[in-house]
């Protein structure tokens, strides 16, 4: 380290205007800016089931669609309200990218055998007779108009392939026109439009205003103005590099690396902190900067370069995630992580070493800190016994774990999005229903055929007696009820010439929607859909010939819920491994690394135990918190081991180098615990419901895994548990 000392006191300028044209070219990146809010991108391309999800929506001309619930205090089919909706529906037919409207308003009225076209003169003409209608015989009512008539829902149909947040955001403004009726609107595209701002504020609110606490804490543990904010530079600036990155490689921010930042500063702030306690320490000693900046690399130089390798080891094992948004960020935090890791090692040293620093002594509530936790630490039976409650404790409640990918959860109950889900889905299913194919030997003829049309019909009330399914809907349904709108008899139309009439109804498009050669689209609406039961239907489907394919919105949250479960396992085990093999090699002692080890393990029990109390999910974003948990861990572990052998070496028995380790180190560790915990609380403002979930779990593995090192690794260091100072790995070296 001394090499290193020699060089960033000898080039500051050279190391410092690298730094600044790095930072200038991070933020012209941020004319590449762009968020994706997009659910399909969390899957591979190949996927199985988003490859069906796509083939349908492309086979039926189908694209996303937006479900508008329309309710009111009086009945739906009043003049007024009749005459409201028509114009909402038609105001909302001419958006572009619009493929088409539905909703209990029908296009045509049957009066005797003629058919009259409705529109907004005939509703103020005929709304008596037109409600009459609606309410007796229009085949569709049901499926867009509640019993009590009260409520309603218009279903906006998007083109394949469209845009959808220009449409989210004209059928918000359309709402505004139509002060009589209450319009709520729900549906994937809603839930993107609505992620995308709520991800802008947390990048540009939300964050500004974490790093503000966490200086604030720091400046409480360093008392001094000036290495405050330099302490947090490498972090900042490694956040700043790590956008660059990610927008120059043609990457956009996802629900997931849009915190990435985030994560970048909880783990990149430690390596700063750490350097600029132990240098304010050495400033006070010796009095000049450049022999502290010697110092200081010496005592936390290698210690911070083991954290910063170690921690990016923990998020590399996300690389090999089956979610895309698990292995950009395992990418883009394990580059950050490194970013920072080197300015602290190379920038920091050079930037404060050529800075008129004065050399204020830390705060005497340092020492008597670092005294109160030497003191905790000699009471091993009590610290035993908490470790063997955080084992049982994590063996009963982890296998009650539960997984949950549906994106309406990762909003909060009282959000209107996830309300105005809920009053649909409950009385007209959900609002992301499922999409099948159904075959029949007989092709496009089934639908002349009575015999083989009645035998699909009774495989679509099968499905829908599957549990979590509300109702099924193919074209055989529409054509049940065209017949009993039009001829008052029950049942499928017995005359070809009905049919022929029902499809002339339809149209070529309306038809295309439906059938073609391949075969007939189910359209299944949900309710209340679990896992097991999305277990029981794929089960019942495999069993059904006539139903070929049935995927949507749904089965691919369940897919996700796959790939969540088996990353989070895989990626753990791999982050376990790859960092216990860093710490025999770095420590060379295979006990030491054991002991590196155990906080880490034991603050993974306490996170995934805290998942289940709390009430929390596995998710894609808490799934993540395993990796930062052991990086987080590692980093405590690590300076406390290396404060350690520091002071063995120095000469000082086993029980003082353990006492000299806890104060020097306890203050930076505690700091870095609390005043990011404190920085992340700003997620508990968070619209999303993921992002709290995650302040909370961060708040608990921060000042666990902080606690445990502390109190836990001097078990093993005192008396002749590790070896001789004369055998002392040279850690710290």
């Amino acid at each position: 380290m001394d090499k290193i000392a020699g060089f960033v006191t000898r080039r500051p300028t050279i190391i410092i205007a690298i730094v600044a044209l790095t930072n200038l070219a991070a933020l012209l990146s941020f004319f590449r800016f762009s968020l994706d809010t997009e659910f399909l991108n969390f899957f591979d391309a190949d996927n199985t089931e988003v490859a069906a999800y796509h083939q349908l929506n492309v086979e039926y001309s189908t694209g996303e669609a937006v479900t508008v619930l329309v309710e009111s205090d009086a009945s739906l089919l009043e003049r007024d309200n009749l005459l409201a909706v028509f114009d909402f529906q038609s105001q909302s037919s001419r958006i572009p990218d619009v493929q088409q409207v539905q909703g209990y308003i029908p296009a045509q009225m049957l009066s005797g055998s003629l058919l009259l076209p409705v529109d907004a003169e005939f509703i103020q003409s005929n709304a008596e007779a037109l409600g009459r209608f609606i309410d007796e015989r229009y085949f569709l009512t049901d499926q867009f108009l509640s019993p009590d008539r009260k409520s309603a829902v218009v279903v906006v149909g998007l083109e394949v392939g469209a845009d959808s947040g220009p449409v989210v955001d004209s059928l918000r403004h359309a709402i505004d026109d139509f002060p009589g009726l209450r319009l709520s609107i729900a549906g994937n595209p809603v839930i993107k439009d609505t992620i995308v701002g709520y991800l802008a504020n947390i990048l540009f609110i939300l964050l500004p205003f974490a790093i503000g606490l966490i200086l604030l804490v720091f400046y409480f543990i360093l008392r001094h103005k000036r290495l405050t904010p330099l302490a947090m530079l490498p972090a900042a600036f490694g956040a700043l590099w790590t956008f660059g990155t990610i927008f120059y490689s043609g990457h956009e921010l996802s629900l997931v690396t849009v915190i990435s930042p985030i994560f970048i500063i909880v783990m990149g702030s430690a390596y700063g902190l750490h350097y600029v306690s132990h240098f304010q320490e050495n400033l006070a000693k010796s009095g000049n900067s450049m022999e502290a900046t010697r110092l200081t690399l010496k005592m936390v130089g290698l210690p911070i370069i083991l954290a910063t390798l170690t921690t990016m080891a923990g998020f590399a094992s996300l690389i090999w995630s089956e979610a895309i948004p698990m292995r950009q960020m395992g990418i883009f935090v394990t580059l950050g992580i490194g970013y920072a890791g080197l300015l602290a090692i190379f920038f920091l040293p050079a930037l404060i070493s050529h800075l008129k620093i004065s050399a204020v002594h830390p705060p005497d509530e340092s020492r008597r800190l670092g005294q109160m936790i030497n003191q905790a630490s000699t009471h091993r039976v009590p610290i035993i016994l908490g470790c063997v409650a955080v084992i049982i404790a994590s063996a009963v409640f982890i296998p009650k774990l539960e997984v949950v990918s549906d994106q309406l959860m990762f909003f909060k109950e009282s959000s209107e999005i996830r309300q105005a889900s809920a009053r649909i889905e409950t009385t007209f299913g959900s609002a992301q229903p499922l999409i099948g194919r159904m075959v029949s030997s007989d092709g496009s003829a089934a639908l002349f055929n009575p015999v083989e049309a009645a035998r699909l019909l009774a495989v679509e009330r099968q499905l829908e007696a599957q549990p979590g399914i509300k109702s099924v809907i193919s074209v055989f349904d529409l054509a049940v009820g065209f017949n009993r709108m039009t001829t008052g008899i029950a049942g499928y139309p017995q005359n070809p010439a009905v049919v022929q009439a029902f499809i002339g109804q339809l149209g070529e498009d309306g038809m295309k929607a439906w059938a073609n050669q391949n075969g007939f689209r189910l359209l299944v609406r949900p309710v209340g859909l679990e896992t097991n039961e999305i277990k029981n239907i794929k089960t019942w489907t495999a069993g059904e010939p006539a139903v070929q394919v049935l995927t949507g919105m749904p089965m691919l949250f369940d897919e996700f819920n796959r790939i969540v479960v088996n990353s989070q396992i895989s990626s753990l085990g791999l982050a376990l491994a790859l960092v216990f093999v860093m710490l025999v090699i770095s420590l060379r002692s295979l006990k030491a690394a054991l002991v590196g080890m155990l906080p880490i393990v034991l603050t993974i029990g306490v996170v995934l135990t805290f998942l289940v109390v709390s009430g929390f999910n596995l998710n894609i974003l808490t799934a993540n918190l395993s990796a930062i948990v052991i990086g987080v861990g590692v980093d405590y572990s690590i300076h406390l081991i290396s404060g350690i052998y520091y002071f063995r070496r120095a000469g000082l028995t086993e029980n003082q180098a353990v006492a000299s380790a806890i104060s020097s180190v306890s203050r930076p560790v505690l700091a870095n615990a609390f005043g990011l915990s404190l920085g992340l609380s700003v997620l508990f403002f968070s619209p999303l419901l993921i992002h709290i979930q995650a302040a909370a779990v961060m708040w608990v593995a921060m000042v666990f895994s902080s606690i445990a090192a502390l109190l836990v690794i001097p078990q093993f260091y005192r008396g002749n548990k590790i070896g001789k100072a004369s055998t002392v790995p040279a850690a710290g070296r």
